[in-house]
């Protein structure tokens, strides 16, 4: 009986002592601020309907690699996710600037969220409140724009979506940075498709491909364009109103960040697709002419914010 006793005791002095232990690693959690300055918006500022947000994003990495942005708006108690971004930001932290357009609602709770790989995180929040008026900015008309399919000789095959400027893989060098659209025709589900993509996508269908553009493989900036494909799949922009649209206020309206991609399929004449260019500008493309041909080409009419 002793002998159960004195190991008892033993036992437990063992692990009082283990429970008293201090931890050998420190854990810190990584840090998230908002940027400060007349650029970016502040918290609890009146905004008119159609008005400029811009919001600057520093991050710690708490000891880890950065592996997630998440920039979300809740307006009128409607959560909607703006940015789920992977990342590997090794070393530095993270610098990023989000620019948007103020919606209709009363409120706005914008919540900006980052997780490093050891899963810790951070969040932060800034509240955007409804202004009096309106501000809804100015556009650029591009009415006919032609741009070549992969295989295409006789026009150019990338875009700068926001002066309308047309590049060649001749001419295209010192301008990569400047390309935000590319076109190529693939065969998906066994329909061949006329697809809109950009140089920054690289998913399952990569602009990259040996059939397509693998030149923007070693290209050191790679714009994404984030295409609104249930839109545009669903036809739910009315092309009476993209005629009439003279202010960006359709174009912002009109793009849905749920359902986005860097590619968007099926853009067959009569679509229109609303897009986000990757420094912020909401834009919509008709399409008018899509052949269903490598050596073919899209002809489209563009309009997008100032």
């Amino acid at each position: 009986m002793k002998i159960k006793i004195l190991a008892c005791t033993f036992l437990g002095l063992l692990f009082l002592a283990m429970g008293c232990k201090k931890e050998d690693k420190t854990t810190i959690e990584p840090k998230i601020i908002l940027k400060n300055g007349a650029d970016y918006s502040i918290d609890e500022q009146l905004v008119p309907v159609g008005g400029k947000l811009k919001f600057g994003i520093t991050a710690s990495d708490g000891g880890a690699i950065i592996t997630n942005l998440r920039i979300q708006r809740i307006a009128d108690g409607k959560l909607i996710t703006e940015l789920d971004k992977g990342l590997y930001i090794k070393n530095g932290g993270l610098d990023f600037d989000y620019s948007a357009n103020k919606s209709s609602a009363n409120q706005e709770i914008w919540q900006f969220f980052v997780m490093n790989s050891n899963r810790d995180s951070a969040i932060t929040t800034i509240t955007i409140n409804l202004g009096a008026g309106s501000a809804y900015g100015e556009i650029y008309h591009y009415p006919s724009i032609k741009i070549g399919m992969q295989s295409n000789t006789e026009y150019p095959n990338y875009l700068d979506l926001h002066i309308g400027t047309l590049f060649t893989k001749a001419n295209v060098t010192g301008h990569e940075a400047d390309v935000d659209l590319v076109g190529f025709v693939y065969t998906t589900s066994g329909i061949l498709s006329p697809t809109l993509c950009c140089p920054g996508y690289t998913g399952s269908s990569s602009v990259t491909g040996s059939d397509r553009y693998p030149e923007i493989e070693a290209w050191s900036v790679k714009r994404l364009t984030q295409y609104d494909y249930f839109s545009s799949d669903n036809n739910l922009v009315n092309p009476v109103k993209f005629n009439q649209a003279a202010n960006d206020s359709l174009l912002v309206a009109s793009y849905k960040p749920e359902s986005v991609s860097g590619l968007c399929k099926y853009c067959n004449a009569g679509k229109i697709i609303p897009f986000r260019t990757e420094d912020g500008k909401y834009g919509l493309a008709r399409v008018i002419h899509a052949d269903l041909a490598n050596g073919g080409y899209m002809e489209l009419d563009v309009k997008i914010q100032k």
